[in-house]
């Protein structure tokens, strides 16, 4: 990371962001977007990664928004996909472009990936708790907009992440109304005490086996990325 940036940051966050560039061999390189100046919960902006396998590229507003724990947010997706060797969830090379499944792949990766991450960042910036709740908030707001049949994996979802990072929070009793409304309840709780005790290849299955109709197997796969051998992609187990 560029020095401009680094000096912004704490120093037990430097050295975090320097561990992690050496031990995964790569860079992160930072690109401003205008685009991003308005984004985040409150819109006061937003940073977004890229993750590859010879490239990382962290991209931040040109508002100056560049705070510890969101930096460190995405430094630590880079830390799971580079050095802890866990799996992007992605397209399949076998298949066709199709860019509403590889976002919508990329949507329940961020998820997934959360439910490991924030609890950390939350645990070294606890004054990100403010921009998580928000996040949520806005995820419950929009609830009744999910289709019928995306309903029970809205729920399935989002509902591990409530449990272990907010289990006393308002946005997490307003999940539990809503699954309630259309008994879904029992189910997410099942599901969320397996998924959480699973590793994120076994939640990957469990997701694309309860949710075939709407998840084809056969259209992802599972993406490991390192600097030293490339990309390597497996089937979905």
């Amino acid at each position: 990371m560029h020095h401009q940036y680094l000096s912004r940051l704490s120093q037990p966050l430097r050295e975090f962001v320097a561990h992690v560039e050496e031990q995964a061999g790569i860079a992160i390189d930072v690109i401003q977007e205008l685009r991003l100046n308005k984004g985040g919960p409150f819109g006061v902006g937003n940073l977004e990664i890229e993750i590859q396998a010879q490239r990382v590229q962290l991209f931040a507003p040109t508002n100056g928004y560049f705070p510890d724990g969101a930096v460190r947010h995405e430094v630590l997706h880079v830390q799971r996909f580079h050095l802890d060797g866990v799996p992007k969830l992605a397209l399949a090379d076998a298949v066709d472009w199709d860019k509403s499944f590889s976002d919508a792949l990329g949507q329940i990766d961020n998820a997934i990936e959360h439910m490991v991450i924030v609890p950390i960042e939350l645990e070294l910036h606890p004054e990100r708790r403010a921009h998580w709740e928000a996040v949520m908030a806005n995820v419950c707001s929009n609830l009744h907009t999910v289709p019928d049949v995306e309903r029970s994996l809205a729920v399935c979802l989002h509902w591990p992440f409530m449990s272990r990072v907010f289990p006393d929070s308002q946005n997490f009793q307003l999940l539990r109304d809503y699954a309630s409304e259309f008994d879904l309840s029992d189910v997410a709780t099942s599901f969320s005490e397996q998924f959480l005790a699973s590793s994120k290849e076994d939640q990957v299955g469990m997701l694309f086996e309860k949710f075939s109709d709407i998840l084809p197997r056969e259209r992802a796969s599972l993406e490991y990325v390192n600097s030293a051998t490339g990309t390597k992609q497996s089937p979905i187990p």
